[in-house]
């Protein structure tokens, strides 16, 4: 004859599925911890929680380290790791679009050091937020460079311009898509 009933039998957590839990806490914390400082402000989390994902940074020590990934689990305890989750796809998301950009951004530089002047109107047709003036003095002092150094110098600056219009060009398509 059973005293308890059927809701009592199914919210019953034995000590190992308890310790399973904690310890898939644990490992969510740690993959919080392994965001920038800056994904970790993006994203929504308790303040304490974020505070502690911070100070854990600069822990170098093995031991230290277990206890402080063990009290992030005791604090993953009060958030829901379902949103966790999903703000750390979204973080993922956000770095994948990101290194998709660099090496578009990287494309178009490389186009535009081939001395093929079609390419400058299409990449000024392509992102027209981009100054021509500034491109076409990135292609001369290229030009001017040896052309047995291999320096980035001139390279970064319109990459990073170029980079800034993609990434400003895909995020308007996907609030016109939301």
């Amino acid at each position: 004859m059973k005293t308890g009933t059927v809701e009592e039998e199914t919210q019953y957590q034995s000590k190992t599925q308890k310790k399973k839990a904690a310890e898939e806490l644990q490992r969510l914390g740690l993959k919080l911890n392994n965001l920038s400082v800056q994904q970790l402000e993006n994203i929504e989390i308790p303040k304490n929680l974020k505070a502690a994902l911070i100070e854990g940074k600069a822990i170098t020590s093995n031991i230290a380290g277990r206890r402080h990934r063990q009290f992030i689990g005791v604090l993953m305890r009060d958030v829901d790791p379902e949103s966790i989750r999903l703000a750390l796809l979204k973080a993922e998301d956000g770095n994948i679009v990101e290194s998709a950009a660099e090496k578009e951004s990287r494309g178009w530089i490389d186009k535009l050091l081939t001395d093929d002047p079609a390419t400058m109107e299409d990449l000024l047709n392509e992102f027209p937020g981009l100054e021509r003036q500034r491109m076409r003095q990135f292609v001369r002092k290229k030009k001017k460079e040896k052309s047995g150094s291999k320096s980035f110098k001139f390279r970064k600056k319109p990459q990073k311009l170029v980079m800034m219009e993609l990434t400003s060009e895909r995020v308007s398509q996907k609030k016109q898509c939301d």
